[in-house]
């Protein structure tokens, strides 16, 4: 099961420009909605970009319901160029 409180806690240690939105932010107001993933929308500055990729770089990321072995890197050229990624991680 994801740890949300250590996911949260890497980002915001990281000093990553980030807004919590979706199931989490939800519990977090006091809703009792279950949920099994973070949601965020960060800000798209090239050191903003660097700090995400460096902070999650030790869960090993990977796009989720790809193919096994598909070839993926979350670093800045990737994450510049796409707007909207499914990770999972370890």
């Amino acid at each position: 099961m994801t740890d949300f409180a250590a996911l949260i806690r890497r980002l915001s240690d990281a000093e990553i420009d980030f807004i919590l939105i979706g199931g989490v932010a939800a519990t977090v107001h006091g809703s009792a909605r279950l949920t099994r993933d973070v949601d965020v929308v960060y800000r798209r500055h090239p050191e903003n970009i660097r700090k995400i990729c460096d902070a999650l770089a030790a869960s090993h990321p990977y796009l989720r319901g790809a193919p096994k072995g598909l070839p993926f890197v979350l670093d800045s050229p990737t994450l510049t160029a796409g707007l909207n990624f499914t990770l999972t991680t370890r």
